[in-house]
């Protein structure tokens, strides 16, 4: 009969060569022989973590440690129940996996990013710089500690740490997805979408990637290439297919053609983008849009829409679709020919519940400050209603919260009477317009209610994160997709408060004015 030491000898050989079932086999042969042998149980945990399966790896590597404390078994447990989200438990093997072997330099990059979980970015920024004087040549840590950096606002050592962990790991698309942000955030757009051909020429399927290329496209103002690559790449990830032919931009000939709102699309998209649908009808077909329920009221009364039918609900007869946001490639749009007449979304005052309360005088301003919580990017995109208090202690303005959803809890934080909550009466965008309609200003973060507001052509400014989304493009601070608006940008990575600071000055001007 083989030795433990042959059969652990034999079994790591399957192990490396990725023979899972037959590794498997013998770690359990060398277990039958001696049950408590820490080895084959600790290699036993790592198949089943490798293989995705926490629960027993978890099990193996505790059984592991019940039998030879280890600092490699105790960073892998802490890793797996880090996974499992079970963060205050994985610290705690971590940091016995320091004690017992404190140059672990894997050990403290994941230490750092389980503090970085929980919020504590100066903790984490330690870990990750203590893993590094341990191995310099450690990528993991290079890419967290970036992204530390790169929060706050030290673009070009992030991007040198960027750099530093894809000569480490050439082969990460990841790394590449990283670095091209970070460059293109720096206004190196050349560079980065060259970073993110050589990362696709080795990952020609990685979705993020991907996108982020085509993010690059359009916020540099490429609409044309960048709609052209981003057309088929979003309708691919689309799980909706329909029998009827997707409409080419011909003549419709009377035909009825199907304008939808992508599942994933946010209702900012189809505000934005039902701008194209009189454009539509121009072609001669009989236009029926399908959106989100809260904006079929709004649709109904817009130029050039015959039908408007909620998301889930059922169709009529058509002979053509289109996704609303494949519409500016079908009509070639470029920066020079956005169709940004305004206002295209009209509605009556009359039709608010609430407008007659505001005061026949004085300066009237709709007010919101977070967007989507289910966003990826909502904490960048949100402002702290706190930071705001500059611009609400204004006198002479009478402010009226539009904000709808979680983000509402924020007016418990500021004095009672410096702002007027209607969120009761927004029942669906309908009403919200018509709110919208009776202000003179809105003031909003990059939401629906900024998309809406710009569709009518009411004045608005509009407070964007240090990385905007594309179609608010580079550094400008008007938006050729809505004429109304004005753009005020953090000067900094999630500083509001230099900001607020800015928009309190202008809005102290445009109100005693």
């Amino acid at each position: 009969m083989p030795s433990i030491a042959e059969l652990l000898a034999i079994a790591k050989g399957h192990h490396r060569s990725g023979q899972v079932a037959m590794a498997t086999q013998v770690y359990q042969e060398v277990l039958a022989q001696e049950p408590t042998q820490s080895e084959a149980l600790y290699l036993l945990g790592l198949l089943a973590h490798q293989s995705g399966d926490l629960d027993i790896a978890i099990q193996y590597y505790r059984r592991s440690l019940a039998s030879q404390p280890a600092a490699e078994t105790h960073n892998n447990l802490g890793a797996a129940l880090q996974q499992k989200g079970q963060l205050e438990a994985a610290i705690g093997h971590y940091q016995v996996a320091l004690r017992l072997q404190p140059g672990h330099a894997s050990a403290n990059v994941n230490l750092g990013t389980t503090l970085l979980a929980q919020g504590n970015r100066a903790a984490a920024m330690v870990r990750f710089q203590r893993a590094l004087q341990l191995n310099p040549a450690l990528p993991q840590a290079h890419t967290n500690l970036a992204h530390l950096l790169k929060q706050q606002g030290r673009e070009a050592e992030a991007i040198d740490h960027y750099r530093r962990a894809l000569h480490l790991w050439p082969d990460n698309p990841e790394t590449y997805k990283h670095l091209g942000d970070a460059l293109q955030e720096a206004g190196c757009m050349d560079e980065a979408l060259a970073l993110y051909d050589q990362g696709l020429q080795r990952h020609p399927s990685h979705s993020t990637l991907q996108g982020s290329r085509l993010r690059t496209l359009l916020i540099s103002g490429n609409l044309l290439q960048g709609f052209a690559e981003y057309d088929p790449w979003r309708l691919a990830q689309q799980e909706r297919s329909f029998s009827q032919p997707a409409w080419d931009g011909s003549d419709l000939m009377g035909r009825s053609i199907l304008l939808y709102s992508e599942t994933g699309a946010g209702f900012g998209d189809t505000l934005q983008m039902i701008r194209y649908a009189p454009l539509v009808a121009e072609r001669g077909g009989r236009v029926i849009v399908e959106c989100q329920s809260s904006l079929v009221r709004l649709f109904q009364e817009l130029e050039g829409i015959d039908t408007v039918v909620a998301r889930g609900d059922r169709l009529p007869e058509f002979q053509v679709q289109s996704s609303l946001l494949s519409l500016p490639l079908v009509f070639g749009t470029t920066l020079a020919t956005i169709p940004a007449s305004v206002p295209y979304i009209r509605v009556s005052i009359a039709t608010n519940q609430i407008a007659v309360c505001l005061p026949e005088s004085g300066f009237k301003v709709g007010l919101v400050w977070g967007g989507d919580p289910d966003h990826l990017h909502d904490q960048d995109r949100s402002c702290p209603l706190v930071e705001l208090l500059p611009c609400l202690q204004i006198p002479g303005i009478t402010w009226i919260s539009l904000q709808k959803g979680s983000h509402c809890s924020e007016l418990s934080q500021i004095p009672p009477d410096l702002v007027q909550d209607w969120s009761p009466y927004l029942t669906d965008f309908g009403e919200t317009a018509a709110a919208i309609a009776s202000l003179d200003l809105v003031l909003t973060v990059d939401t629906a209610v900024a998309h809406l507001a710009g569709a009518m052509g009411k004045p608005t400014w509009l407070l964007l994160a240090y990385a905007a989304d594309w179609r608010w493009l580079m550094e400008r601070s008007d938006s050729p997709w809505y004429p109304s608006l004005t753009l005020f940008r953090q000067s900094r990575r999630n500083d509001w408060s230099e900001l607020c600071e800015r928009v309190a000055r202008a809005l102290g001007t445009l109100a005693g004015g």
